[in-house]
């Protein structure tokens, strides 16, 4: 399975196409051009990106937590178009959302916790254009900082009971993903990036953009231990004059520690390393002050040396090799699309969803004809099943690992909710036999019923002392009269004899049993109560 995915950054637009197979993720092509440029010559193993998933970051997204009891998927999806409904309301102009639950925590809590994405379709819109401007098109738009978990998830050194901050800092936007194991605590989309160094170096020697940026790369040197001792007098004055805006990435990260806590209530969340990505992660000296300020190890997140590179062509090999720390957002979008077992946050544009919508309705609509309406009950009963069992496996998987410390609750739960869904099961058994049994007489009667003779009232019932006894019966009313000189009468008890060998009775153990209330020289009235020795 193959998939294409464009990282729009505020220097440069990288896309990237990838293969999923039996021996992990193999790079079929990257490409990548300055943002200024556009995105018209952007070609990944040659090819325009068609379909791809496209990142969305900074001002263009907003991420929001909600949190609410566990319910059924329907009645989730009910209650998270209410709240994009009233943002949209709020916000004055067209939303696409999509949300998805964060790994349970705490299991004793009672509540799942919802991570909702929101983006204004404006935004869309023009991220859309972008695509277009290289011959592709956007299937879907992914946040930047879920896919640099999806990345650390499928290409990174995951470890267990370790928490992973992941940041890619850009130049206009930074992306954090805190992880615990493999679950995702928290996710966070900020401006700033190494931007706001470019600016305090810029305001502080009165120089344009662009020079402050090669200042910035030339001369900088966050390092705590240069203190003191830099090579020159130069780079120590554009330190100190970066030196206050570089600390607002060390308070990003900080912030969003603190949020966390907050979130997952996890008073003692202390981070065990720092995994840094993205143009500005290369700034010297970063990673020795994010250490020294965060007391914790931190690396630099390179998930290509997981991967196969062979397929690449030599020009997009060498421009990866280039880029690999811009690259791993652009990575992570593309994993995600072509693994269906990462965690998924994907923000549909208007056109995309109109066609799923038309389709998912089509392809219902004839699935329904084709269907019938004698197999509705028993379908209906065994897609409710199967959708209440899903949904109970969903969230039993998702607390399985916060459970393990607490097998013998854990195992209360399961047996109270085995018994809950047996009670369903039974429910739905009790309303659909009857309707079974009903459309087995209905069948053996009409099959040979004689001129002389008409219908005039059906019932079904369940009979029996407990609800587990409880068999159908099914009861029906009619009348006959005497037609071209045959004993209507005699036509009755033939036509009794032929219903009581109806192959459809006799294999669902049905006794039929008929009554005659009253009789006349040329009319007759009678009832057959047919009772069924099994669930048929």
């Amino acid at each position: 399975m193959a998939g294409v995915a464009i990282d729009i950054g505020g220097h440069s637009i990288k896309s990237i196409s990838v293969k999923a197979g039996k021996h992990g993720v193999q790079v079929l092509g990257f490409s990548a051009v300055p943002t200024e440029e556009g995105a018209a010559s952007l070609r990944p193993a040659g090819k325009p990106p068609k379909g791809a998933v496209c990142g969305i970051s900074g001002r263009d997204m907003n991420l929001r937590y909600s949190q609410v009891p566990p319910t059924p998927d329907w009645q989730l999806k009910n209650l998270m178009d209410l709240e994009i409904q009233d943002l949209a309301q709020q916000s004055g102009g067209s939303l696409s959302a999509d949300y998805n639950l964060l790994p349970t925590i705490d299991a004793e809590s009672g509540v799942d916790t919802v991570l909702l994405a929101l983006a204004r379709d404006e935004s869309l819109d023009r991220m859309t254009q972008v695509v277009a401007e290289a011959q592709g098109s956007v299937a879907a738009f992914t946040p930047n900082c879920i896919a640099l978990y999806n990345a650390y998830l499928k290409c990174g050194p995951v470890e267990e009971d370790v928490v992973v901050c992941l940041a890619n800092i850009g130049h206009e936007t930074i992306d954090l993903a805190l992880v615990k194991g493999t679950d995702l605590l928290f996710a966070r989309n900020l401006s700033g990036g190494g931007k706001v160094l470019d600016d305090a170096i810029a305001a502080a020697f009165n120089v344009a953009p662009r020079k402050a940026e090669t200042l910035k790369r030339d001369l900088l040197d966050l390092d705590p231990q240069s203190r003191g001792s830099y090579a020159s007098g130069q780079i120590e004055k554009v330190t100190m004059a970066a030196g206050g805006a570089a600390n607002a990435i060390v308070a990003a990260i900080q912030s969003s520690v603190a949020f966390c806590k907050a979130q997952t209530k996890i008073a003692d969340l202390q981070l065990d390393k720092v995994l840094l990505s993205g143009g500005s992660a290369r700034i010297r000296g970063l990673r020795g002050m994010l250490r020294e300020a965060l007391r914790c190890p931190v690396e630099l997140f390179d998930p290509f040396e997981n991967l196969d590179l062979s397929a690449l062509p030599q020009g997009d090999a060498e421009q990866l090799e280039a880029m690999r720390s811009e690259a791993v957002v652009v990575l992570g979008l593309a994993v995600g699309s072509v693994d269906s077992t990462l965690y998924s946050l994907e923000i549909l544009p208007a056109a995309v969803k109109k066609r799923r919508q038309f389709t998912q309705r089509t392809v219902f609509n004839i699935a329904a004809g084709v269907l019938g309406v004698a197999l509705l009950a028993a379908y209906a009963k065994d897609q409710k099943a199967a959708v209440e069992a899903a949904s109970s496996s969903r969230r039993m998987v998702a607390r399985a690992y916060a459970q393990i410390q607490d097998v013998d609750k854990q195992a209360q739960d399961v047996v109270a909710k085995n018994l809950e869904d047996r009670a369903v099961v039974e429910h739905l058994a009790s309303q659909a036999v009857p309707l079974h049994g009903a459309l087995r007489v209905m069948r053996a009667v009409t099959q040979n019923l004689p001129p002389q003779l008409w219908l005039t009232k059906v019932s079904v019932e369940m009979r029996g002392a407990g609800h587990a006894d409880k068999e159908p019966v099914v009861e029906i009313k009619g009348s006959g009269l005497e037609l071209d000189g045959a004993n209507v009468s005699n036509v009755l008890l033939e036509f009794s004899q032929q219903l009581k060998k109806n192959p459809l009775l006799t294999e669902a153990g049905a006794t039929p049993q008929l009554t005659l209330p009253s009789t006349g020289d040329s009319t007759v009235e009678f009832t057959f109560t047919i009772e069924f020795g099994g669930k048929s």
